[in-house]
């Protein structure tokens, strides 16, 4: 085994190229490295985007012959990525259904005065949503109403992920910050 740590199949290319390194990173253990993060993410299409963006990330940042123990490497690295895919779909579902569900039915036995609370919410949001930038607001509504991915997404806008996930970001914080400017913190919400 070479000084890689990958056997045979993964040391270090002789022409010590990042895209052959990743390559066959990428062939000796994607099978096991998908397995994995389908266990951790629940979906297998979301294990593919951060196999994708784990392999984009090792291509961008590690050159062959820096790294010791590849396969450490291959995993941990994903682990980042899948620990950051599973806070952003977090903080997004407390931001937009939060502790209400907001995205459920209303239960036509709670209290009046829940229900006023809840459509008040909606319509707040709503607003908000509306008041959103155009390029802001394209991508939330794309995620979060239609339920696209985020490489549907960036295909269909002609953007990055990276841009994808800015946007984002960004949207789902003007949507925090004018709601607590109403007096609305969802974390609290019954």
């Amino acid at each position: 085994m070479g000084r890689s740590g990958m056997g045979s199949v993964g040391q270090v290319p002789p022409s010590g190229r990042r895209e052959d390194f990743v390559e066959q990173l990428c062939r000796a253990h994607e099978a096991q490295l998908l397995l994995y993060l389908t266990r951790m993410l629940g979906q297998p299409e979301l294990a593919r985007e951060v196999a994708q963006d784990t392999y984009e990330r090792l291509h961008k940042m590690y050159r062959p012959d820096e790294v010791m123990f590849p396969r450490a490497m291959l995993f941990k690295t994903a682990t980042n990525f899948a620990l950051m895919r599973l806070r952003r779909a977090r903080l997004e579902s407390s931001i937009i259904a939060g502790s209400a569900g907001m995205d459920e039915v209303p239960d036509e036995t709670a209290a009046p005065e829940r229900r006023a609370i809840a459509d008040e919410i909606n319509e707040r949001l709503a607003q908000i949503i509306k008041e959103l930038h155009p390029d802001l607001r394209k991508v939330f509504v794309m995620a979060h109403i239609q339920g696209k991915g985020r490489k549907e997404i960036a295909a269909q806008l002609g953007i990055s992920l990276k841009s994808i996930d800015k946007r984002m970001t960004r949207a789902l914080k003007t949507c925090r910050e004018r709601l607590a400017a109403c007096g609305i913190d969802l974390r609290r919400v019954d």
